[in-house]
């Protein structure tokens, strides 16, 4: 029954097969909290702080208490480990500039740090202004948000300390992830790449989380309505399939056309959503990653291949050229079976497993 479709079965399955090896080739299956340290259920409040940014505004606690921003602690006299901090920092500036992730870079110098040398220095590392943000104020606020409230080590070395090496201020080389809330979730050694490419990707969730959050709940339902509409599509198909198989033409080219008004309305809702929500990130590690990527994948390629084949398909129906209607729709009807069953996939994948979201 299914061998006048095996051209197309193949097609799809090379496809997944293709987008399997390109997965196992560039995705590490790894969970990404083994690097740095996800803090998780012992994340805490930060508290209350006021500091001065190197525009000479004053920032607080409620500035940042909306966003998701990541705390560095360095001094513009640092010979050696600072400048390494502030370069991962510019690195995170490029890896999260379509993001909404606020940078903070602290100095543990406030007394020689003042918003003027701070300026001269974020210069330096080709800081946005909007950004990335470089604080300073009394010493004693500044110790004290780092000691107790960051609860990282940050002490002026002593004379003999500095003669053997030491730098004129020890402190962490940890950057800290804080949550919307002002809720630190994570440190991360800004000396390791791991580490930095995970707290990229856990800033770039916790943002776009954050962004969904805010969305109007019409837009929050789009998801679900559009898995609806992939379901109704499919349905749809193997009905169509089943009534030409029985000779009910009429019937088939009705779920077809159906099926192709269904196909529009989701293709505009799907964009509707992404317009307004961006790019959703899957939160999955692991096997199951692997497994989300190779059907996403395999479901985009597919999704571009059926568009002309739907189209060419409807096109020699129209002309009754069943013929080569028929010969068409055997690569079109798997394919678009599959793109439409993948569509729900990706949806329960994506916002409905435990951990996804």
């Amino acid at each position: 029954m299914f061998a006048s479709y095996r051209n197309g079965i193949a097609l799809v399955l090379g496809t997944i097969a293709l987008a399997l090896a390109v997965c196992l080739g560039t995705v590490r299956t790894a969970a990404v909290a083994t690097a740095g340290h996800d803090l998780g259920e012992q994340a805490y409040r930060l508290g209350t702080f006021r500091l001065t940014e190197r525009s000479g505004r004053v920032v607080t606690d409620a500035d940042l208490a909306d966003r998701v921003w990541v705390a560095s602690f360095i001094f513009t006299r640092c010979p050696a480990s600072c400048p390494r901090i502030s370069s991962a920092m510019k690195g995170l500036q490029g890896k999260l500039a379509r993001s909404s992730v606020q940078l903070v870079s602290l100095s543990v110098d406030p007394t020689h740090d003042t918003p003027a040398v701070l300026a001269d220095y974020a210069r330096r590392f080709e800081a946005d202004p909007e950004r990335w943000w470089f604080l300073t104020g009394p010493k004693d606020d500044v110790y004290r948000l780092i000691l107790e409230q960051f609860r990282l080590g940050v002490a002026e070395s002593s004379t003999e300390d500095q003669k053997e090496g030491a730098e004129a201020v020890s402190h962490s080389a940890k950057l800290a992830l804080v949550a919307p809330g002002n809720a630190v979730v994570g440190y991360y050694n800004a000396d390791e790449p791991d580490d930095i490419k995970a707290l990229a990707g856990k800033a770039s969730q916790l943002a776009a989380s954050r962004s969904a959050a805010l969305l109007a709940p019409w837009v929050r339902g789009l998801p679900a309505v559009n898995a609806a509409l992939n379901s109704l599509c499919a349905i749809l198909l193997i009905t169509g399939w089943t009534l030409i198989r029985s000779g009910q033409a009429r019937a088939h080219a009705a779920c077809m056309i159906l099926g192709v008004v269904v196909s529009a309305l989701f293709l505009t809702c799907y964009l509707v959503y992404h317009f307004h929500a961006g790019s959703v990130p899957y939160r999955g590690h692991g096997a199951l990653r692997l497994i989300y990527l190779t059907v996403l994948l395999s479901h985009t390629v597919l999704a571009i291949v059926v568009v002309p084949l739907v189209i060419s398909t409807l096109v020699r129906a129209a002309r009754h050229d069943f013929v080569r209607h028929a010969r068409i729709a055997r690569f079109t009807f798997p394919v678009w079976l599959y793109v439409s069953m993948t569509g729900v996939v990706i949806y329960v994948m994506l916002y409905q497993l435990p951990g996804s979201r």
